[in-house]
């Protein structure tokens, strides 16, 4: 049955659920992209000898909603423990210079994983929005 829209009101409580799940579904596409950058552009690039990894800096990279419209895609530096003298603070500061634990060579400088995330977003951010309000039936031009 169709439903019958009076105000405003109506209107968005009948698309508020399309647009949140949209916006949950392009943050996680980002957050995939982010993740293959850490991959890529962090990971990749260098093998360490002295340590071994735990991918705690991986698995920091994390969305949340901010609202039902609205969410973020960012690095939890609280999701990080490498102990009392690297924090995940540090360890974020360190990664997008190319620092691993504190060595840097001139390949792992070339690789920003955070700059280059922010220039996908840049790129691609609105429509990949775009593409997933129009998965909920909300086509957009």
């Amino acid at each position: 049955m169709p439903q019958i829209i009076k105000n405003m009101s109506d209107l968005q409580a009948l698309l508020e659920p399309y647009i949140e799940k949209a916006v949950q579904n392009a943050c996680n596409r980002l957050l995939g992209t982010l993740q293959e950058l850490i991959d890529t552009e962090f990971y990749d690039v260098f093998s360490p000898d002295d340590y071994i990894r735990t991918y705690q800096f991986w698995r920091s990279a994390t969305t949340e909603m901010l609202n039902k419209a609205c969410g973020q895609v960012f690095m939890d530096a609280s999701a990080m423990d490498y102990g009392k003298f690297w924090s995940g603070e540090t360890q974020l500061r360190a990664a997008n210079i190319g620092s691993h634990g504190g060595w840097i060579t001139d390949s792992t400088r070339e690789h920003r994983f955070w700059d280059s995330f922010i220039e996908y977003c840049k790129n691609n951010c609105v429509q990949i929005l775009k593409e997933e309000l129009g998965k909920q039936g909300i086509p957009i031009k």
